[in-house]
């Protein structure tokens, strides 16, 4: 029988897959068409910053693999108790690194400029913005995800004696 935490673990694992599509597409699509990326400068004069970017792209592409992956072995029920170990550890340093992505990308959007009359409310900064908040959102789950990946865990491991 299927308990509660995998089920649990199922749909916030969809929703995380969900939410990272979405913000891959912000990512690559969202000045109107064009690359947005995070940012990351500290001189919002100066242009985004290429290593900002590579974190950033590597964060969002490889957990997009990740938790890929992690959907399609729970999907086809092969959930090994010694697994959720990895999974806690993996989904523990995804919060970390969604973190410091979200940061990045919010303080670069929440002072940005238009470069043309100086216009406050560019239709990129809002998009910058709603993807920080997106990714935000995302390093909430892998949190969510961490706990029930240690419930899991600590369930089958008091179910060995």
């Amino acid at each position: 029988m299927v308990s509660v935490e995998t089920i649990a673990t199922i749909f916030v694992k969809i929703f995380k897959l969900v939410l990272n599509i979405i913000v891959l597409i912000l990512y690559r699509f969202g000045y109107g068409g064009d690359f947005l990326g995070v940012g990351g400068t500290w001189n919002l004069n100066e242009e985004k910053s290429a290593d900002a970017e590579i974190i950033a792209s590597g964060v969002i592409v490889g957990y997009l693999i990740y938790t890929s992956v992690q959907l399609f072995t729970y999907l086809f029920g092969t959930t090994k108790h010694k697994r959720e170990l990895s999974d806690t550890i993996m989904n523990v340093v995804g919060v970390l690194l969604w973190l410091g992505v979200a940061g990045t990308a919010l303080h670069y959007w929440h002072g940005y400029q238009a470069p043309h009359d100086f216009a406050n409310l560019a239709s990129e900064r809002m998009v910058g913005l709603i993807m920080g908040y997106l990714i935000l959102l995302v390093a909430a789950l892998y949190l969510a995800d961490s706990v029930l990946a240690f419930i899991h865990y600590a369930k089958h491991e008091n179910s060995k004696y």
